[in-house]
């Protein structure tokens, strides 16, 4: 290793150790915010993760009608339904539910809700066709040519009520987001403090230098190299939390809810890059700024 090199890292050392209280509340900074930040990008992998599962088994709901709001739909008028829905070129399954399997899935789904299941009553919930089709977005050539058939009486898309979901979770996650996005503001505006301080403990150190000939460069590297330090440390403090909770977390969630799959320990190694070049990059940028304001003072 020569000289120079030698010379940076021993006075980045020697920055990071003059004020360790200082160092410590800038690397927790940057843990804290770039935790926000993965845990943002982890919770949009797993949004994208559920909805391309939803989406696959996204189906339509033909109910029929039972007698209660409309005439109830005889044996022939559903046989010819589902003759008709099987022909259609958009159709990839139909499968019929009867009242008393509709039931018995409602009970599946809820068994853990036993306050709900005491309000349901088998005869309430209709006998209907669930339809897959090939292409989700084709909806409307199920609703428009079956929405008139005898004994039917409503048709529904899933999609409406995977979107409201959808439509939650993106706020959720631009709310995770913004909250991310202001820790790293103030984990710049710190590391940005904590040089300006260095480099103002070290003025008559780096006035000699400048004597001497050293380039601005040469004299701004340890200090960037300093704040760059904090940045990595900080990035992988929060990595490693990351990866110490987010399985645990997604595996015990696995098992209490069978409706959708859960991103695991490559999601999170996935989001290591991105963290470390993050607090790496917020870093090199408030450093920069605060020695180039140092300098012109």
């Amino acid at each position: 290793m020569s000289a120079r090199w030698r010379y940076i890292i021993q006075e980045s050392g020697k920055g990071l150790r003059r004020n360790p209280l200082m160092t410590v509340a800038v690397i927790l900074s940057i843990t804290v915010s770039l935790t926000l930040l993965g845990a943002t990008l982890l919770l949009r992998d797993q949004i994208d993760l559920a909805t391309d599962d939803w989406v696959d088994q996204v189906e339509v709901s033909i109910f029929l009608c039972d007698g209660t709001t409309c005439p109830p739909i005889t044996d022939e008028q559903r046989d010819t339904l589902r003759s008709d829905l099987e022909e259609q070129p958009v159709v990839e399954e139909v499968i019929f539910e009867s009242k008393d399997e509709a039931y018995e899935r409602f009970t599946e789904l809820f068994k853990d809700q036993p306050n709900l299941l005491e309000i349901v009553e088998p005869d309430i919930l209709p006998a209907s066709f669930r339809v897959s089709l090939v292409d989700p977005d084709e909806f409307l050539v199920i609703a428009q040519q079956f929405e008139a058939y005898p004994g039917v009486e409503d048709i529904v898309d899933q999609r409406e009520i995977l979107t409201q979901f959808l439509n939650f979770t993106r706020i959720v996650r631009n709310g995770a987001l913004a909250v991310a996005v202001i820790q790293l503001a103030a984990a710049a505006l710190l590391i940005g403090n904590t040089i300006l301080m260095s480099a103002f403990a070290r003025r008559e150190q780096t006035a000699i230098m400048k004597l001497v000939g050293a380039s601005n460069w040469y004299i701004r590297l340890p200090f960037l190299m300093e704040a760059v330090i904090t940045g990595i440390l900080g990035a992988l403090v929060s990595w490693g939390l990351l990866y110490g909770v987010v399985p645990r977390v997604t595996e015990g969630l696995s098992r209490e809810v069978l409706l959708m799959p859960f991103i695991g320990v490559q999601e999170v190694i996935a989001a290591g890059p991105p963290l470390l070049l993050a607090g790496f990059g917020i870093a090199a940028i408030s450093s920069i700024v605060a020695l180039w304001f140092f300098q012109d003072s």
